[in-house]
């Protein structure tokens, strides 16, 4: 990355950028703030003792501290004064503004003088008839939402004042474990902002009831549970695999403890006897990355009588603490080392990206700089193995190796990852080879 004094317009195009293209407000609720407060022009947001006052109708968005007044600005100076640097700020910023994030209403209810319509009032959910954005801007097959697993669970939503049933809504829902729809997340293609003429996503949140998940049809007989991010990855990957003994579990956008318990009722539903291993298909970036350790730390913590697992993030390093009750010690010191030969072995030498595993009075302690991991060689494959390493190192030693990692090899996403088979018409490997490397190098 070259420096500031090098080239000050460049980054000073990057700032604007971040600024304008933010979902200041959906970036916050990502981010664990409390929605507290809301009027026609700002919004209050509330976390570890912050109350974030957002100025909305300011284009960009601008923001001030209730309890530090120097604490204002602008979405960037809010990175800023919370990463390490100056560079490590604008890399988070051009991070965010590439993620959809969900709309998520005030958890305080506001006494209002009179009752107005709700978001779920003013659209009409019915079965799917109508998919063009599915096949036209996901790349999906229509023979893949009609499957088996997800035969059923995707939607058409049309406003209320659509009589004529012109804009045809993709509406994913969120399922309680009871089986009942709780909410909803609307997506279509991209729209012209009236008010300011730049391109948007099109993403709507129907209520406030954002910790359930999407889920695949949990009548099939499973074999193994894979998670993702976004439902659309989902239905990327099980076209891309052809596997139909799948079960299929969303995120929805972010990811958090109610999230987590969630995900973990589905899984004792769909796996009673809690045999099935659990893949985690998340994205190909830092967020993906923290994904997969978030959800390994809620397993271990889940199962584990003997290790506590903490993930301290100092973005892009993250510290991974492994707490061991007392009397623990010779099994520290014993996975410690396990940690370290596997990850000797599989590189012929300790990477550079990561310490390696040190065993303390009572935790193992284990740091790594994502980025590095990210940046490692031209081809992506070689990043994606060494974080399958990584994941696999942890899944052995503290899970039996019940958690294993899916990313894809070329996209982003499984969605993007679709996207460029179907447009560069690479057929699709289910395994490495080295005649799918030449393809896919000839193909870029």
């Amino acid at each position: 990355m070259k420096s500031y004094s090098e080239d000050p317009g460049h980054y000073k195009a990057l700032i604007s950028k971040i600024n304008t293209e933010i979902d200041f407000p959906g970036y916050l609720g990502a981010m664990g703030y409390r929605l507290i407060k809301r009027s026609a022009g700002s919004s209050e947001f509330e976390k570890d003792g912050d109350r974030i006052v957002l100025q909305t109708k300011r284009i960009p968005v601008t923001y001030f501290n209730r309890s530090d007044s120097l604490d204002k600005g602008r979405f960037f100076t809010f990175l800023k004064r919370r990463s390490d640097n100056f560079y490590e700020a604008v890399r988070q910023g051009l991070e965010s503004i590439e993620r959809s994030y969900e709309i998520v209403g005030p958890t305080a209810v506001k006494k209002r003088p009179a009752p107005t319509q709700s978001l779920e009032e003013k659209y009409h959910i019915g079965p799917l008839s109508r998919w063009d954005y599915l096949i036209k801007e996901r790349s999906l097959d229509q023979a893949t939402f009609q499957s088996e697993a997800f035969k059923g669970r995707i939607f058409n939503a049309f406003h209320v004042n659509d009589n004529k049933g012109r804009i045809a809504n993709i509406a994913v829902p969120k399922y309680g474990v009871d089986g009942i729809v709780k909410n909803y997340t609307l997506y279509n293609r991209p729209y012209t902002d009236r008010r300011d003429g730049k391109t948007k996503k099109f993403r709507l949140f129907l209520n406030e009831r954002y910790q359930y998940l999407f889920v695949s049809n949990p009548d099939i007989k499973a074999q193994k549970i894979v998670c993702f991010e976004s439902a659309f990855d989902a239905l990327a990957y099980h076209e891309l695999h052809k596997r139909p003994n799948c079960f299929y579990i969303s995120l929805s956008g972010h990811i958090d403890d109610r999230k987590l318990d969630q995900l973990f009722q589905w899984k004792a539903l769909v796996d009673p006897h809690d045999n099935l291993p659990l893949h985690l298909g998340f994205d190909s970036d830092m967020e993906g990355m923290r994904y997969d350790l978030k959800l390994l730390s809620a397993w271990m913590n889940r199962k584990s009588k003997t290790v506590f697992m903490e993930v301290v993030w100092k973005r892009p390093v993250a510290e991974i603490r492994l707490n061991y009750r007392s009397g623990q010690h010779g099994q520290m010191e014993r996975d410690s080392e396990q940690l370290n030969t596997l990850m000797d072995q599989r590189f012929q030498g300790h990477p550079q990206a990561m310490k390696k595993a040190l065993g303390f009075k009572d935790k193992v302690i284990w740091e790594m700089d994502l980025q590095q991991i990210l940046d490692m060689g031209e081809n992506p494959l070689i990043s994606r193995a060494y974080w399958k390493t990584v994941m696999h190192a942890l899944s052995k030693v503290y899970s039996g190796n019940n958690i294993q990692v899916a990313k894809p090899r070329m996209g982003k996403d499984w969605n993007d990852e679709l996207i460029l088979v179907k447009k560069n018409c690479i057929r699709w490997a289910r395994k490495k080879s080295k005649r799918w490397v030449k393809e896919l190098e000839k193909n870029q």
